[in-house]
């Protein structure tokens, strides 16, 4: 998130960024952390900007403070019970990790993930209520993602009560914000924070 938050910083706007539990370390520090706990470590702010589950978190955290005042959704993932499903039937046989190699060049990440904690992310997508999100929420869909299906984009729009700007980037993969689109994406933030001082909204 590191290129995003500078871009957006000079241009002007305040920007925090948060590292989540049991990121940035080491794998096994990920082994008893659960949604709730990620949840809780969404910082305050007026417009939350996540990417992959830090979108959904950004999401849900949306769903449950009226506070927020807009999101923007990078490669979020869609709800999924097969997902779930899938999880829960590859831990009942003893599985505990799966290899996870970096998603795009570039990208810091643990080489291998375990299925406890996408268990958690994969339940408190399913959880989130969509439907209880009205904020105006940007919407940016990878079409060169191997980790999200793009139309889990097109998904997540569909449910949302709020406005919405579905922003496609062609040429970009999951870590969009790694990628060479990421001036499309700094763009869209900039309407969107031009138009929640204007006080209006983005198109569905």
């Amino acid at each position: 998130m590191a290129p995003l938050a500078t871009a957006l910083g000079a241009r002007g706007h305040d920007v925090a960024t948060a590292t989540l539990p049991g990121h940035g370390t080491r794998p096994e520090d990920l082994l008893d952390v659960t949604w709730e706990t990620w949840l809780a470590a969404v910082p305050a702010a007026d417009v939350l900007v996540g990417q992959s589950m830090g979108a959904n978190l950004s999401l849900a955290a949306a769903a449950q403070r009226p506070e927020v005042g807009a999101v923007v959704a990078i490669n979020p993932l869609a709800p999924d019970p097969d997902a779930v499903e899938g999880l829960r039937w590859r831990m009942e046989r003893g599985a505990t990790w799966t290899d996870a190699p970096p998603a795009d060049p570039g990208e810091a990440a643990y080489d291998r993930l375990p299925l406890g904690a996408l268990l958690e992310m994969t339940d408190g997508v399913l959880a989130t209520d969509l439907a209880a999100i009205t904020q105006p929420v940007v919407l940016v869909t990878s079409l060169r993602d191997d980790v999200v299906d793009p139309a889990a984009g097109t998904i997540v729009a569909r449910a949302l009560r709020g406005p919405v700007e579905h922003v496609h980037l062609p040429g970009s993969g999951h870590v969009a914000t790694l990628g060479p689109e990421l001036d499309l994406i700094v763009g869209a933030v900039d309407r969107l924070l031009a138009r929640l001082s204007r006080g209006s909204s983005p198109r569905r």
